[in-house]
């Protein structure tokens, strides 16, 4: 007679596949997207590969996962700290230091070996989507302060683009700079960004 699955087991399955996904980040933090391995996972959870596979269908579907969940709850957490401002200004002054406090440098490096590296089309779109998904999210975040007249008229995906791409330009060039002292930089850099896009 077959063994029917309990709620402990659900419970105990889910908490090994947070394990490796948490373990993943870290590697893959640290030794860059190829170098990290399924077996190197393993050795640090520690868990069969059997178990691995259980609940990824490959580390490219691993890289997707961590990807996901990392987007949405920076997204989840941005969305409750903008609902504590009413004006685009601040909430874009808010928004420079949220994604201070949310950089993950060594994954994003993990991110571009991902796309030199993944194997299979279908993980390239899947990734894509998601950090369409994102962008897509912030672009109705300035349509927002379009239309309500705060800043110029523009094309909102354009300009949505464009502010997501100094933000990460900036992080790239002072990428050793403590995030402490990153904020106040990301300040100023968004007082000139809204001297250029605030309508006055």
């Amino acid at each position: 007679m077959e063994r029917k699955e309990t709620a402990a087991d659900g419970a105990a399955a889910g908490a090994t596949k947070q394990r490796i996904v948490d373990t993943a980040i870290q590697l893959f933090a640290r030794k860059g997207y190829a170098a990290a391995s399924i077996a190197d996972i393993c050795r640090e959870v520690p868990c069969s590969k059997g178990a691995v596979y259980h609940h990824f269908t490959s580390k490219e579907d691993l890289f997707v996962y961590i990807t996901e969940q990392t987007f949405t709850a920076s997204w989840e957490r941005w969305s409750a700290i903008a609902a504590g401002y009413t004006t685009i200004v601040d909430k874009l002054y808010a928004f420079s230091e949220h994604f201070v406090d949310t950089m993950q440098r060594p994954l994003s490096k993990a991110a571009e070996e991902f796309l030199k590296n993944a194997a299979g089309d279908e993980a390239r779109v899947k990734f894509g989507a998601i950090v369409m998904g994102f962008m897509a999210n912030f672009e109705s975040f300035i349509r927002e302060g379009v239309e309500s007249g705060e800043l110029k008229q523009q094309d909102p995906r354009e300009l949505a683009f464009l502010i997501l791409s100094f933000y990460s330009g900036l992080s790239d060039s002072y990428a050793f700079m403590p995030k402490e002292e990153l904020k106040p930089l990301f300040r100023n850099a968004t007082s000139l960004l809204l001297d250029g896009i605030r309508r006055t």
